[in-house]
């Protein structure tokens, strides 16, 4: 009986260890490995948070008591002597670009032939922006007739406020797209470089520019059928 449970024994570990391994084998061939395309999208969000260009803008902040005693841009030329006027210079400075934190894996597509990585960018917009608060006095253009106060510091302040937000509310995209374009290039070319796709041309794109081609490729592919058809 003694032989008999040793061998019971013996029958029903081999059995567990059989099947451990069995075990350890299936869940080897479960394990996934990344898409490329993945890779690359964690590479780009460890290394860069940012691609941006600056953009400094020079604009003339003018007040004149004949509209009203209200802050307003308004062409100096059209000045009347006998008002209350002031010119202020208002030098504001924008960082626009891309936050890459607005990236997804949709954005990053490789090609059948693993020989170029197109990536799609997200929309522009304003990382940054502020003004010198401070101006010189002698950049100052003040002009006070007859009897009427002098253009005070604080009138001053709220101009070049004015000045600021009217900056502001302009669309600097196409005046500046092919810079932060170009440095996203340049940022992501690096990135891919670095994780050994030495060979690997790297695009850059527009997601409206990725659709259009989309739309025109299927558009040939729908001709080239018909004609086979014809044939």
């Amino acid at each position: 009986m003694k032989i008999l449970h040793i061998i019971l024994y013996m029958g029903l570990m081999t059995g567990m260890m059989i099947l451990a391994s069995c075990n350890g084998c299936g869940s080897s061939k479960d394990e996934k490995v990344p898409r490329m395309e993945s890779v690359i999208l964690s590479s780009i969000k460890q290394k860069a948070d940012l691609v941006t260009t600056e953009v400094r803008v020079r604009k003339l902040a003018i007040y004149d008591s004949s509209r009203h005693e209200k802050f307003e841009l308004k062409d100096p030329r059209t000045w009347k002597y006998g008002e209350r006027k002031c010119i202020v210079p208002v030098d504001v400075t924008i960082k626009y670009g891309y936050d890459l934190k607005d990236l997804t894996i949709d954005d990053v597509k490789l090609t059948d032939d693993s020989t170029a990585v197109v990536i799609l960018l997200p929309e522009p917009k304003v990382i940054d922006s502020g003004y010198e608060a401070k101006v010189e006095e002698g950049q100052v253009v003040r002009m006070s007739s007859g009897l009427r106060d002098r253009i005070s510091h604080e009138e001053v302040d709220e101009l070049m406020v004015r000045a600021y937000k009217a900056v502001m509310k302009e669309d600097f995209t196409e005046l500046i797209r092919g810079d932060i374009e170009s440095n996203a290039r340049l940022v992501f070319t690096s990135i891919v470089k670095g994780l050994g796709m030495k060979n690997v041309e790297v695009i850059v794109m527009r997601k409206e520019e990725w659709r259009s081609e989309q739309v025109n490729s299927e558009k040939m592919g729908e001709r080239k059928n018909g004609n086979q058809q014809k044939k």
